[in-house]
Parts: C-alpha cells; structure tokens; sequence
C-alpha cells in the first residue's frame, strides 16, 4: 500500500506542478494582452476634427454644420466632443492635434469642399494613425436619431467596425455604420472615420447631446475601440 501511496503521491504532485504552471503561463498571457491593450494608444497621432464652422475670405460662412428647433448648434457641440476626446486620447499617451478649436473656432476656406479637403491634408502632413472626424447628424424625420459610424476607404473599415461593436455594446440607441463618399474621406491618405453623435432633429438625441455626462460615455466607449483595434493591429 506504501509503494501504491507513494506512486499515486508522485503523480498528483507532478499533476499539481503541470497545472501550477499552466496558471502561470495563462496568468502571464493575459497580463501581457492587458498590457498591449492598455499601451495600444500611447504614441500614436490623433487628428480630432471637429466638423464645419468655416468662413471665406469675405467672412461669409461657408460650412455651416446643422442646429436644432431650439438652437443648438452642430458647431458648437463637436467642439465640446472632441475637447473630451482630447483628454482622453492624451491620458492614453497619444500625440492630439485638432483642426479647430474653441480658441480658433473659425477655420478659413473658399468653399465647404474646400474646407474639408484642407483638414483632410492637415491628417495627411502630420501622418495621423488616424483622422476622426466629429460630427452632429440631422434629418427631416424627427424620429430619426443614434449614433452612426462613417467609413469610406479600405484602410478604415476595420477601424470603423470596431468602434461600432464598442458603441452598440454599450447600449446607447445606434443609426448603423455606412460606407459614404466624402470629401474628407477622398483625401485623406491615412485612416479615416466620421462619428455622428446623435441627431440635432431629435428632442431626445438633443437633449443627450447638451449633456455632458453622456459625451463623456460615448467618447469613453470610442476610445476603448480604438484601444482594441490597435491592440489587435500589434
């Protein structure tokens, strides 16, 4: 019974060294995924485009952005998104640059064509991991509203989706991700994708729109994607 004891002692120990080591080599993996996810971001260029308010050289404005019944405008509510975003892409270690801001609130263009090709190169010279682009949407029905995701070329769809599945896991009320041609998009030579915050056309969308405390969870949300995808990009 003593030799019996002894083998079966022998092997359960050996089963306990194996199982000893596969919790420490998973617990390695895993601390090392979390690791890359969580310094997916550091380094990297962000371009932060808050949409529209542009002028000509007459002062005429030239890209509007849209409003609500109330007032709100589209101009002044993507500025406020992407001083969000600001912040967080730089606590994430991220060089930001933004195309306009609440200091430089107007941007000078001939045309609203114009104006977006220009902040499309502005991404292009400073060669951006990624161009993101901040937007308001509207629309003539007034039950439309949610949050959408804009793509066009091939080198942001993967971007786009995964920051569309963090968006839709998060439970806010979605509009779906498109493919459209835009401007911005055509010449951008680095990664692009448009966020819609929400509808302005929208009572309830609005009223998610002045708050502050959900823009910070969208915004959240959408860096945690960019987090994601630039994890599995490593």
């Amino acid at each position: 019974m003593r030799v019996k004891n002894s083998k079966y002692l022998a092997v359960l120990k050996s089963v306990l060294i194996c199982v000893n080591l596969w919790f420490h080599i998973l617990t390695f993996c895993f601390l090392l995924s979390d690791f890359v996810y969580s310094e997916s971001l550091s380094g990297k260029i962000i371009i932060v485009d808050p949409g529209h308010a542009a002028k000509n050289f007459s002062g005429k404005i030239v890209n509007y952005g849209c409003k609500s019944a109330s007032g709100v405008k589209e101009t002044d509510i993507v500025v406020d998104i992407s001083e969000i975003l600001g912040g967080l892409f730089l606590q994430e270690g991220s060089t930001v640059y933004f195309t306009r801001d609440r200091q430089n609130y107007w941007r000078s263009a001939e045309s609203q064509d114009a104006d977006n090709q220009s902040r499309a190169e502005f991404a292009n010279s400073k060669n951006a991991d990624l161009f993101l682009r901040i937007h308001c949407n509207w629309s003539p029905s007034k039950k439309k509203r949610g949050v959408s995701v804009l793509w066009y070329k091939d080198d942001s769809k993967k971007f786009a989706e995964t920051v569309y599945e963090e968006i839709k896991k998060s439970g806010v009320i979605v509009d779906g991700i498109h493919k459209q041609h835009l401007v911005g998009f055509e010449f951008a030579k680095v990664p692009s994708i448009l966020i819609e915050y929400g509808y302005l056309s929208n009572k309830s969308d609005e009223k998610l729109l002045k708050d502050k405390k959900y823009l910070q969870k969208i915004s959240e949300v959408i860096v945690d994607g960019l987090k994601k995808h630039f994890a599995e990009e490593k």
